[in-house]
């Protein structure tokens, strides 16, 4: 089924209603709606699992909310979040499911793709990943020399890189003290020496993570490991190297053993698939136990969305958000800051979920889109960022909807020193974006004249704060899991396809042909003035000519 583009010209009766109200909203800040409302922060507000999410701070009245309901029915978003639960082909530019909740669901639910249920498979995998994890924890895990293996190096990029090394770090405080996680994502040689330096061989498992087992990235950095592999333990480096791929085939041509390869579903893309044998590394790192708690505050999330009403269903509340701002405010981008410095890989792991499915220009029934898609989405851990780029969200000429995410426990606190001052900041900050400081305030600090333009502050600036208890495995799921699907809220509304991403192809299958250009393969460049060019001096610089 093809959902709706564009505003009224398209039939959008809600979309021409909060056009309207949103011309009608334009005067009212967000200190008027505070101070007629006592009650709104609690109430504009929505727990989802072990999350407070409180988007009070939002230019929203409770009639925006009803109107973006309302929008979301018209768009039907809430049976296209059913289709794709249920595994039917929402994929539809690649015929297939985005079925990444099945890889989260509870022991004993079956999961039907194309009347089969996949769920033994799903368990399976996992027990298989289980068992490996709890061998190299353990020491039993040995390579060729009998030596345990002590150090696991997971190649992969993008979601087969970004979400498993976000986990990793933010669970750190659960990991193995003797077991060496590292990553190396980068086509950049530097990346993989440095992934390799000080490792010995003889006790190092490599895993390639690919789906395709063809990502050129991806490849050159197994290639180059496998022959690091080879100078260290020999030509048999089949207890050395493990997968995690859709073309298990492949794996084994490369000389990976079915033993050490883990399935990675094709109904599962790439960027949603920390929950897949792509998140081994993490498995490795924190436990098996620990990692099942991830995938249950997945399915809590899961859940959630499948069950919960619309103004309760907190995926489905800031989904609408990010379409109210994008779409009717102009907003072109989301910060997202989390005030934990664990997680400081949560805002590119997200660049990728959202980026990579909202950034589209083609609605899934091929037609053009009327308006904006998907935000810019950028970010770093607080309170970093607010020494970065807080500048510009205060009193920058671009307001930039933000999301604070905290945690009421930390992971440590030293002297009890660090966390209630680093949760104050986050406190501070939405309040600050909010409200701001008028001329007059300015002035009554005693802020001399000539610097009250300089120290006004305009406020309006939009921020949703996320609360949880503290970062446990399960609230890292819960997370991921609430924003997955707030970005497969705003994907339908928009009538786009959020599960495939043909716009990282072009680059790449040019970059083929260039390579074969600098090995001195083809002959005349053919490329515009500009490529020519730069491949020329490129090659000059190397000492080389075209």
């Amino acid at each position: 089924m093809s959902l709706v583009t564009g505003s009224e010209a398209d039939g959008g009766v809600a979309w021409s209603d909060l056009e309207q109200h949103r011309d009608q909203l334009v005067d009212r800040s967000l200190r008027d709606l505070f101070a007629a409302d006592p009650e709104r922060g609690e109430r504009l507000a929505v727990g989802v699992g072990d999350l407070w999410v409180d988007y009070s701070k939002q230019p929203v009245t409770d009639e925006t909310i009803s109107l973006l309901i309302d929008l979301a029915a018209q768009r039907d978003v809430p049976g296209f979040i059913g289709r794709m639960l249920s595994g039917e082909r929402v994929n539809t530019t690649e015929d297939r499911p985005a079925l990444h909740t099945a890889l989260r669901a509870p022991a004993g639910t079956a999961v039907m793709v194309d009347g089969t249920d996949v769920a033994p498979v799903v368990r399976e995998t996992l027990g298989r990943m289980a068992d490996v994890a709890k061998r190299l924890r353990s020491g039993r895990l040995q390579g060729a020399t009998g030596r345990p293996i002590s150090a696991l190096v997971s190649l992969g990029i993008g979601g087969s890189h970004l979400g498993p090394a976000m986990a990793t770090a933010a669970l750190a405080h659960l990991a193995h003290p003797e077991l060496d996680i590292r990553f190396a994502s980068n086509l950049d040689g530097a990346e993989i020496e440095r992934a390799l330096d000080g490792l010995d061989p003889a006790t190092t498992l490599i895993l390639v993570c690919s789906k395709t087992f063809t990502t050129a990235e991806t490849m050159v950095a197994a290639e180059t490991a496998r022959a690091w592999l080879v100078d260290g333990v020999g030509d048999d480096v089949s207890t050395h190297m493990a997968a995690a791929t859709a073309a298990t085939d492949l794996a084994t041509g490369f000389g990976i053993s079915p033993e050490l390869t883990f399935q990675v579903p094709d109904w599962v893309g790439g960027r949603f698939s920390l929950p897949s044998a792509i998140g081994l590394s993490v498995m490795a790192s924190v436990g098996p136990d620990a990692f099942t708690e991830m995938l249950a505050g997945m399915g809590m999330v899961d859940d959630h969305v499948a069950s919960s009403t619309p103004d309760s269903n907190g995926p489905m509340l800031l989904g609408l958000l990010d379409v109210w701002h994008r779409s009717f405010l102009g907003a072109s981008s989301l910060a997202v800051v989390p005030y934990s410095s664990q997680l400081g890989g949560f805002p590119p792991w997200l660049q990728q979920v959202s980026m990579e499915s909202l950034g589209k220009r083609t609605g899934a029934d091929g037609s053009l889109v009327a308006g904006q898609t998907g935000p810019v989405v950028w970010g770093a851990a607080g309170t970093d960022g607010q020494h970065a780029f807080f500048q510009m969200l205060h009193q920058g000429t671009d307001v930039v909807p933000c999301d604070l995410i905290g945690f009421a426990q930390p992971v440590a606190d030293p002297r009890l020193a660090h966390h209630d001052a680093l949760m104050a900041n986050l406190f501070a900050q939405t309040e600050a974006l909010a409200f701001g400081l008028t001329a007059d305030e300015a002035a009554a600090t005693g802020v001399p004249p000539d610097l009250v333009a300089h120290r006004t502050f305009p406020g309006d600036r939009p921020s949703t704060t996320i609360l949880a208890p503290e970062l446990t495995p399960s609230v890292l799921g819960q997370l991921v899991a609430l924003y997955e699907h707030r970005t497969v809220v705003a994907g339908a509304i928009w009538g786009i396809n959020p599960f495939d991403q043909w716009g990282v192809e072009l680059g790449k299958s040019l970059s083929v042909r260039i390579a074969a250009e600098l090995d001195g393969d083809e002959g005349r460049l053919t490329h515009d003035s500009s490529t020519n060019s730069l491949i020329r001096r490129y090659l000059k610089l190397r000492g080389r000519s075209a």
